[in-house]
């Protein structure tokens, strides 16, 4: 079924979820969904699909102008998010860089955007932050600012940059060692939901690597507590609805066999239709008894009980079946089916991590955590549209 306007306003509110965007004055309540209702669906279709840089953007702009004044500064912001999104050719620009490119918007024409032009743009921003030294053409510095782009894409801060440039220029020969450091952890557990044990020495903690989970974590007061969740969630699926998740069940089990034992069964015949045919469809291409089918089925399964978990949200909208009587303020689960398609690129190892990490949040669910969660994994999807919403 194609997107209706209506989907893409619920997309777009529910990224300002996400990405806690705090809104202007002027649209808070009601009145960012009157707001949104005024442009045509094919310019709410782009702004679905906006970063939080964009999106922070648009808010901004959008204040006192109507859509047909916006509409070519949309344009130029559509042609710019496909150049620096995922699968664009400047997907290693910062934020930094991309907030500086925003503001150059005005002086640009459409037909101007163009890949050199922005990268143009974006050294730039890198010469006011780093330095005047980005300006020469020497080799050196022409590798630091390669090497820039890529610690600042895999994670490093630009004090840690700036150390190691300042290394690199005592010492040219530790330039090639910029391009083989490893990337910094993207996922992180919460402090509030760290195990509860007591931390190793700092002496012991200096001689001990960072261990990479190997295996889904198991703990009996994990297991309780999902279990709990499992019981909130039941409720009778009838009609069309019903009969689509009966077959797709038949089709996973099926395939799965042993694997989908009497908790994951449960669960699943809560998730929507089209979910169930999106895990049918990951699942049927994997062998049965391989490590990947184990750890798509807890995707599946933990994800589906995390987005089910209502947090209170105070920005755009007032619920009124919220438990909470101030204006701005209703409660929301974060739809984390949404990353499905991320989560099929990711490492065995690196898929573990996630799970690890939502199994000890469903354990001791908090609002930061939960929201944590869907930051870190928006910050692998960045914001290209089809990547979270198409199979």
């Amino acid at each position: 079924m194609p997107m209706q306007k209506g989907d893409y306003i619920y997309m777009i509110t529910d990224n300002i979820m996400v990405y806690q965007i705090t809104l202007p004055t002027d649209l808070q309540g009601n009145r960012l969904q009157v707001h949104l209702n005024k442009y045509d669906e094919k310019y709410l279709k782009i702004i679905a699909g906006f970063d939080k840089n964009f999106l922070e953007h648009f808010l901004i702009i959008s204040k006192g102008n109507n859509q047909e004044e916006l509409a070519e500064t949309l344009k130029k912001m559509e042609k710019i998010s496909f150049m620096i999104g995922p699968t664009g050719n400047l997907n290693y620009l910062t934020p930094n860089q991309i907030q500086y490119i925003l503001t150059k918007l005005g002086s640009l024409k459409l037909n101007e955007i163009k890949e050199g032009k922005i990268s143009k743009i974006a050294d730039e921003q890198l010469e006011k932050e780093f330095g005047s030294s980005y300006s020469t053409s020497s080799t050196l510095e022409n590798q630091l600012s390669s090497a820039a782009f890529y610690l600042r894409q895999i994670g490093y801060s630009h004090q840690e940059i700036q150390e190691k440039f300042n290394e690199a220029r005592e010492d040219p020969s530790k330039v090639d060692s910029l391009f083989t450091l490893a990337p910094k952890e993207i996922y992180s557990m919460p402090q509030e939901i760290q195990q509860r044990t007591a931390p190793p020495s700092s002496s012991q903690a200096s001689s001990i690597p960072p261990r990479q989970p190997q295996t889904v974590e198991t703990s009996q007061a994990t297991e309780n507590a999902i279990d709990q969740h499992i019981q909130s969630i039941q409720h009778e699926i009838t009609g069309e609805r019903a009969k689509k998740v009966e077959e797709t069940i038949l089709l996973i089990k099926d395939h799965v066999r042993e694997n989908m034992n009497e908790r994951y069964e449960r669960v699943f015949r809560q998730i929507h239709p089209d979910r169930l045919n999106r895990a049918y469809k990951m699942m049927k291409d994997i062998k049965r008894k391989s490590k990947r089918m184990n750890l798509y089925l807890e995707w599946f399964f933990c994800s589906h009980l995390l987005s089910n978990i209502e947090v209170k949200v105070e920005h755009w909208q007032t619920s009124s079946a919220a438990s909470h009587g101030s204006a701005g303020v209703y409660t929301a689960g974060i739809n984390f089916g949404r990353y499905d398609q991320i989560i099929r690129d990711f490492s065995d190892v690196k898929l573990t991590k996630v799970i690890n990490i939502a199994r000890r949040i469903l354990e001791n669910p908090t609002k930061r955590a939960i929201q944590k969660l869907g930051q870190d994994l928006i910050a692998e999807t960045g914001f290209d549209e089809h990547l979270y919403f198409t199979d």
